[in-house]
């Protein structure tokens, strides 16, 4: 569990929670950061900052290796800031996002959903901040926009614009944010030696399908990112219906089929045993994920 410090009242107000380097702690500072927000007025902010929350958290746990801190504080009731403190000095570089893994890509999602956001050296660890809420202009105005870094993932002499009209907000956004719950939860067991060599022995199969979610969800990660960002928009907008416009590669269609059966996969195995505590999640909104997949499916295979 975080503990958490709080003062201040007003435009002067800061609350702070630190938390260990686990599992578990990616969830708990989301909520935390989502509950603050709706108790001080501003849960309309609640979505996109729990979802970058998300990922810097994962990327403390995952890489700094070290007990981290969030802070949450504001100066007036339009802008609100949130520090995610850690002990590992390596800073989050967006330039080498679409090269690299799927949390260096999460860096994108971050750009796309913050006002403001950057990083800082603090003693011998750092501090990832962002801003959501206000008017400010993007950080450096000289980086691409969130629909050219996605655009980069394609081809653009061979891409293809694939368009499933229609699907609700709700239930989309509710089945993205349970699987990267979990996705989040799969990478940083699966960096555990211990954990993985018990699972191993308990419960081999289980290892053998979670690697290969893993490796699906990585190389389906381009429209996955797109889809994030356009539904959590769509939510932001107050809308209950979203159509997704997608610029992927023509060999996405059997990254998709491989993600899908994965996931389908991993739920009836359920995952619950010896890596995983929400395995059983992954059946939640299984049909609009079956939906919008077998639709990209469809029209890149033309």
């Amino acid at each position: 569990m975080g503990l958490e410090t709080s003062f201040g009242g007003g435009t002067g107000w800061r609350s702070a929670t630190r938390y260990p380097a686990v599992t578990a702690s990616v969830r708990e500072a989301r909520r935390f950061v989502e509950a603050e927000l709706a108790a001080r007025g501003r849960p309309d902010l609640s979505d996109d900052a729990g979802l970058v929350l998300s990922e810097l958290a994962a990327n403390a746990v995952l890489h700094a290796r070290t007990p981290f801190e969030v802070v949450l504080s504001w100066q007036d009731r339009q802008r609100v800031r949130v520090d995610v403190i850690d002990g590992s000095p390596s800073m989050p570089v967006l330039a080498t996002a679409l090269q690299t893994s799927m949390t260096g890509r999460g860096m994108v999602l971050v750009a796309a959903l913050a006002s403001r956001w950057g990083s800082e050296r603090t003693g011998s660890g750092k501090c990832v901040w962002f801003e959501l809420g206000g008017d400010e202009e993007r950080t450096d105005p000289d980086d691409p926009s969130a629909d050219d870094l996605l655009a980069m993932w394609a081809d653009l002499d061979t891409a293809v614009t694939v368009v499933v009209p229609d699907l609700p907000v709700a239930a989309l956004l509710a089945a993205k944010e349970h699987l990267d719950d979990i996705v989040r939860e799969l990478q940083i067991v699966m960096h555990d030696p211990a954990v993985v060599a018990r699972a191993e022995h308990d419960a081999p199969e289980e290892v053998v399908l979670a690697r290969r979610l893993d490796a699906a969800v990585q190389a389906f990660e381009p429209a996955r990112v797109q889809v994030r960002t356009q539904v959590v928009r769509a939510a932001r907008e107050g809308r209950e219906r979203v159509t997704l416009e997608l610029v992927l590669d023509p060999g996405a269609a059997a990254d998709a089929r491989r993600f899908l059966e994965a996931v389908e996969d991993a739920h009836r195995l359920s995952l619950t045993g010896a890596l995983l505590t929400r395995g059983d999640q992954l059946g939640r909104h299984a049909a609009v994920r079956r939906l919008y997949l077998e639709e990209v499916v469809r029209q890149l295979h033309g």
